[in-house]
């Protein structure tokens, strides 16, 4: 049983934290501690066992409710990182096309060569 209520901790835990809102500041502190739960669970998973008791289906049953919020959430949390690396390789490159603007300019462009004997 103990198994059980370590579970349905972890699985408490990792839903207050994905509720909380992302900003620039709490994103790396987040994403450690999500990835620190994820792997608390997964390690957890091949230990548990059938439900036995009355409590344990419980458990079970509050851990299914809690499960679909917390999985919609993390695809939200994935995708404003992915857009938020889109940005910031949209922001390099332009910043780079800025500062260096003749880069992806063939070096033989417009040039003449005499092959005069």
């Amino acid at each position: 049983m103990a198994v059980w209520e370590q579970f349905v901790s972890i699985t408490e835990q990792l839903d207050e934290i994905v509720q909380q809102k992302v900003t620039d500041q709490n994103r790396e502190a987040m994403i450690t501690q999500i990835d620190e739960l994820l792997d608390g669970r997964e390690q957890i998973l091949p230990v548990l066992t059938k439900p036995q008791t009355s409590r344990e289906q419980d458990i079970v049953n509050q851990v299914l409710q809690r499960e679909p919020t917390i999985n919609q959430r993390l695809e939200h949390i994935l995708n404003e990182l992915k857009v938020d690396l889109r940005n910031m390789k949209k922001q390099r490159s332009s910043k780079q096309r800025y500062t260096n603007p003749y880069q992806s300019v063939s070096g033989y462009d417009g040039m003449f060569m005499d092959h005069k004997k």
